[in-house]
């Protein structure tokens, strides 16, 4: 039988960056995360050349310095990690560090993992490493992979990005494609997109609905064998394929209430939130930060938070504002959540089962079919946390704790 599946939601639109251009911002000092695995490789007090390993795997020196000391920080979205703490010698444009790379005409599929590898890359769509996307692609092979440049979200960085970079980010989506063995394609849903990508086959454009999350309404209509990735990931590909590049640097945009204007930022990987929002003007003043995209960003509780390949906005508002927007209210069931949720879910009906003691389990149809894309959230009118909602209904359908 054939499900029916909502349309999603048209989110309000925010003042887009400004003029699309991508600042390049480099501070004193960062917080570089010793991704995956916390075990720095590098003495205090020691200096570092730019590109240089930290961690025993992973996380580069953006620019040269000096190692101050290695500290645990408490992440909003990846937890405990830690975190080489460097002082910056130098102010050159990030150019990246050149390392070992394939010879021209010698990109088999297993160099092109290995070259991910060795740079670092993180896929910023799914905050995984680059080769492990490429390894979960040799085991269950997609239809295509796709370059994220839709603009279903309020302000995100990976249209403007992918206009700038476009031909970087069509290499890089090449050399993954062939060595995953699939085809490629540009997903997009906004006409300055479209425009820039008029030059393009008509079998590398896809193009999709405005309304979020479009991509998972798309891989619904057509079966889901899709894979996303993100444009900075790839363009980071390309650079290390082509130029021995590590991934030392992010874009992300930066806005809310509390700025006097919505930026793009290129800064090193481990640049504070407190440093970033200084640049853009917001001083001293008191102001509430999350991290994310609009539906699924996470409060900010830190200043010295730093920023990771996949942060790719912060959103500043002011204190009187967020009060209002925290309030909670009782459920009214009025049945937005279901109506917009892609997968044809009730999170207001889940939200009801929690609160029962014992839990009924025909409550719980289908938890695990959830997507995480938190659309119920940005609708609920009542301010509920329906993500948290779901999630927990999905742990207890595994702990099997249901009446």
């Amino acid at each position: 039988m054939k499900r029916f599946f909502p349309k999603g939601v048209f989110l309000s639109r925010q003042e887009d960056p400004d003029g699309q251009i991508i600042a390049s911002y480099t501070p004193e000092k960062v917080l570089v995360p010793l991704y995956p695995r916390g075990v720095g490789m590098v003495p205090a007090n020691t200096q570092v050349k730019r590109g240089a390993l930290l961690g025993e795997e992973g996380g580069f020196a953006p620019d040269a310095g000096t190692i101050q000391e290695y500290r645990e920080v408490v992440h909003p979205v990846l937890g405990r990690m830690l975190c080489a703490v460097l002082e910056l010698g130098s102010r050159q444009p990030p150019r990246g560090h050149r390392s070992s790379k394939p010879q021209k005409g010698s990109c088999t599929p297993e160099e092109i993992q290995k070259t991910a590898m060795q740079a670092g890359i993180i896929d910023e769509c799914s905050g995984e490493l680059l080769w492990k996307r490429l390894r979960q692609m040799w085991e269950d092979p997609p239809e295509f992979i796709a370059a994220n440049a839709l603009e279903d979200l309020p302000f995100l960085p990976g249209a403007a990005f992918f206009l700038q970079e476009q031909e970087k980010v069509l290499r890089g989506l090449e050399y993954l494609a062939d060595a995953a063995g699939t085809g490629y394609r540009v997903a997009w849903n906004s006409r300055r997109v479209g425009d820039a990508i008029n030059g393009l086959p008509d079998y590398l454009s896809l193009s999709l609905d405005e309304r979020y999350p479009a991509w998972r309404l798309y891989q619904n209509r057509h079966g889901g064998k899709s894979m996303l990735l993100g444009v900075q990931a790839l363009a980071a590909l390309a650079d290390a394929v082509e130029k021995g590049r590590v991934q030392t640097h992010t874009v992300i945009a930066v806005g809310g209430d509390a700025l006097p204007k919505t930026q793009l930022l290129r800064v090193p990987i481990g640049t504070t939130v407190e440093d970033i929002l200084q640049f853009c003007g917001i001083g001293a003043r008191p102001c509430h930060v999350a991290m994310g995209n609009i539906v699924s960003a996470v409060s900010v509780l830190e200043p010295e938070t730093p920023v990771t390949a996949s942060c790719q906005s912060l959103t500043a508002w002011n204190p009187a504002e967020v009060q209002l927007d925290d309030r909670v209210f009782p459920c009214i069931g009025c049945g937005k959540c279901q109506r917009t949720c892609p997968m044809g879910l009730a999170p207001w009906v889940v939200q009801e089962a929690l609160g029962q003691d014992p839990i009924p389990q025909n409550m719980l149809w289908r938890v695990e079919e959830c997507v995480d894309c938190s659309a119920c959230r940005a609708v609920c009118p009542s301010g509920i946390d329906l993500t948290a909602c779901m999630k927990q209904a999905r742990e207890l359908r595994k702990r099997g704790g249901l009446a």
